[in-house]
């Protein structure tokens, strides 16, 4: 237990905004939260958009057979504000920077298997500054139901290390799944927890 708090970081950012429609009269706003490390992920965001409250949830983690270049990731997102809600199970063989394998898409009633191919590097550029880059394809095809789709899922940061337990992180996440496509921009904190 002590390796895992050890490890985690806490995050989160906030965001307001004058809505699109002049007709609204509060503003919008986007509050997020959350926790990490390389193996486990929990975000939860609270926002109002156009007058509209939605709560979106991200949580997955991975496991690594020890001796075997195998991941297993399951995965689960809902966000409310895309009108999206999935499971995932990646199964991947990874090397280095690179995998490869098998992805199980669970939405609604149907399950849809596909091949998935992940690129993730970090690079520290000096004492300071470190980039991260992430980005994961998944192809979709199912000749019975007539589905051919390609969904993707792309993470940059930029992360300024301001002590030994506080970031500021700069993040763009890109995401095109089953056909929505959205994307956020944003800059948060973290703060690393234990030594």
């Amino acid at each position: 237990m002590n390796g895992l708090l050890s490890s985690l970081i806490l995050f989160g950012s906030f965001a307001m905004r004058t809505p699109n429609d002049i007709t609204i009269p509060k503003d919008d706003y986007e509050v997020s939260v959350g926790f990490k490390n390389d193996k486990v992920y929990f975000k939860r965001d609270w926002e109002r958009e156009l007058g509209e409250k939605y709560i979106d949830d991200e949580m997955w983690f991975t496991f690594e057979p020890n001796g075997i270049p195998l991941y297993m990731k399951p995965q689960y997102v809902n966000k409310t504000s895309r009108d999206l809600k999935y499971s995932k199970l990646d199964t991947r063989y990874k090397k280095d920077w690179f995998s490869l394998g098998h992805t199980a898409l669970m939405s609604e009633d149907v399950t849809e298997q596909g091949l998935s191919v992940g690129i993730h590097n970090k690079w520290k550029v000096n004492g300071t500054l470190e980039f991260e880059s992430k980005f994961d394809g998944y192809y979709f095809r199912d000749e019975v139901l007539n589905i051919r789709r390609l969904d993707l899922e792309e993470y940059l940061a930029l992360n300024w290390k301001i002590n030994e337990k506080l970031t500021l992180s700069n993040i763009l996440d890109y995401n095109d799944v089953k056909g929505k496509k959205y994307y956020k921009f944003k800059v948060g904190v973290e703060y690393k927890l234990g030594d």
